[in-house]
């Protein structure tokens, strides 16, 4: 879409990030953050291995259920709209789920929720793209995954200060415990963020695209004026689409609309950067986000390994050596207890903060994703190696935390689907990423949690091999390109 003046940059621009931001990190704390809800229903529900694993793999069946029709939505519909529907709907759901009677209601709920809070993957980023200027797009895109990146500490420390309470109130149908208040607390941002998404307007782009260009002009006027221009009339009188709309599709049945929002996807001149941008999300999440579940038990073996005061645990050296040894000599039958120790929530700490300062000090750079892209990459692939090949106890966990650097790939990835896919198909490609991304990281949670303990330096040799090739396939994504800024 090309306009002969800008949108411009500040308040509207500013709250809309923080806005979508909010919601991005509600979803990660809804899907991840149920990994410690599920630590304090333990003792409640009487939870055994397989029920608990039932329980942890709810939050990514959820949204790739959901991905493809949520593309679709956010195509036909709009961007707000999906987002109005998905925070609302998850939000909803979360809080009835604090009042489970048993687990199965519990892992319903997580599924309908998270189902819904999905959206929020990709529609955020899609939003914030179209609706921001284009200096300062991928570095709010940044921004926000900054945000994101800070989900493991919000939620570990609420549920470090909320299980820990001793209360039992007994409602008759349930006992209140404190994982069911943990459960509403960490509901919040997702109703939090659904009622911030009323005081802002719909992607500019999407309704050119759907034709309504009148409303299109009136949106971007109504943006240039919160973002501070007060003085004089807005210059935008017409707009011109650079791409085939999506009005064609109004008369259409809903199977050809939906054949015809994803075939285009999957054929040229979209097949190859779709195999690119697919295959480097499988990667990327299924070896971060298999290590992010796992990471508070990995986290609390290896510092239970480094506070020990057994001789033998003292000799032993190296991040899978300490981790394996230590859950070895766990007490099978020890006392039902859900409280959480304070050294996750410093390492918890640890990982989010310095995420936030290596992200917030890229952001000057945003405009050069592919480079970063691949620094990033090679940063986490060596870090793998690292980890287990390093003897020294804390280089080798600070190395860890180097693997689980490519999160932060997560903005940029999502920035491609914003840059090289046309408006008519970028909500649709970006929430099968979303699918692609959950699915990936399914296996990857099974995988790890399988073979971690007995094969624990292949799990991390494997993962750096998959980072390897997706440095390679990093290498044939299109140069970055240094644009002037035409508006959206």
């Amino acid at each position: 879409m090309r306009s002969t003046t800008k949108q411009g940059n500040g308040r509207y621009s500013i709250g809309l990030m923080a806005t979508l931001s909010m919601a991005a990190l509600a979803m990660a704390i809804d899907m991840f953050g149920f990994s410690v809800i599920v630590t304090g229903a333990t003792c409640d529900f009487q939870l055994d291995l397989s029920q608990t694993n039932i329980l942890l793999s709810m939050p990514f069946v959820g949204p790739i259920a959901m991905a493809y029709p949520w593309g679709y939505i956010a195509d036909t519909k709009g961007r707000k709209t999906s987002l109005l529907i998905a925070m609302w709907g998850s939000f909803i759901v979360s809080v009835a789920s604090a009042f489970a009677p048993n687990w199965v209601f519990m892992a319903v709920m997580k599924f309908i929720s998270t189902s819904f809070c999905s959206c929020a993957q990709s529609v955020t980023y899609t939003l914030l793209g179209e609706s921001s200027s284009e200096t300062f797009r991928d570095s709010y895109m940044l921004i926000m995954t900054s945000v994101l990146d800070f989900s493991l500490a919000v939620y570990v420390v609420a549920a470090y200060f909320i299980l820990n309470l001793p209360f039992s109130l007994n409602f008759g149908f349930i006992t209140f415990t404190p994982w069911r208040l943990l459960t509403l607390v960490l509901a919040l941002p997702l109703g939090i963020s659904a009622m911030g998404m009323h005081f802002f307007y719909e992607s500019p782009k999407f309704l050119v695209n759907a034709g309504r260009t009148e409303e299109a002009i009136e949106v971007l006027k109504n943006i240039w004026y919160r973002n501070g221009g007060y003085g004089g009339k807005y210059a935008v009188k017409k707009i011109f689409l650079e791409e085939e709309g999506n009005e064609k599709h109004k008369d259409q049945s809903l199977l050809q609309s939906l054949w015809d929002q994803i075939v285009p996807i999957f054929k040229p001149p979209l097949l190859t950067r779709s195999i690119q941008l697919y295959f480097l999300t499988a990667v990327i999440y299924s070896t971060n986000n298999s290590y992010f579940m796992w990471f508070p038990f990995l986290a609390e073996k290896f510092t239970s390994g480094l506070t020990s005061n057994t001789t033998d645990v003292e000799q032993i050296d190296g991040l899978c050596n300490t981790i394996v040894s230590v859950a070895a000599n766990v007490t099978v039958h020890a006392k039902c207890s859900t409280a959480m120790e304070v050294s996750l929530v410093w390492a918890s700490l640890a990982e989010g903060v310095s995420f936030v300062i290596v992200l917030l000090a890229i952001t000057k750079f945003a405009r050069r994703k592919k480079l970063l892209l691949t620094i990033i990459l090679v940063v986490s692939c060596f870090s793998a190696i690292g980890a287990v090949t390093v003897m020294e106890n804390m280089i080798s966990f600070i190395l860890f935390f180097g693997l689980l650097l490519n999160e932060l790939c997560i903005g940029f990835i999502f920035s491609y689907f914003v840059d090289l896919y046309p408006t008519s198909y970028r909500g649709m490609a970006a929430c099968l990423g979303v699918m692609v991304a959950r699915a990936s990281a399914l296996g990857g949670v099974n995988i790890l949690g399988a073979f971690m303990l007995s094969h624990c330096s292949i799990t991390f040799y494997g993962c750096a091999a998959m980072l390897f090739c997706a440095i390679l396939v990093t290498s044939m994504l299109p140069p970055d390109k240094r644009k002037k800024e035409i508006g959206l």
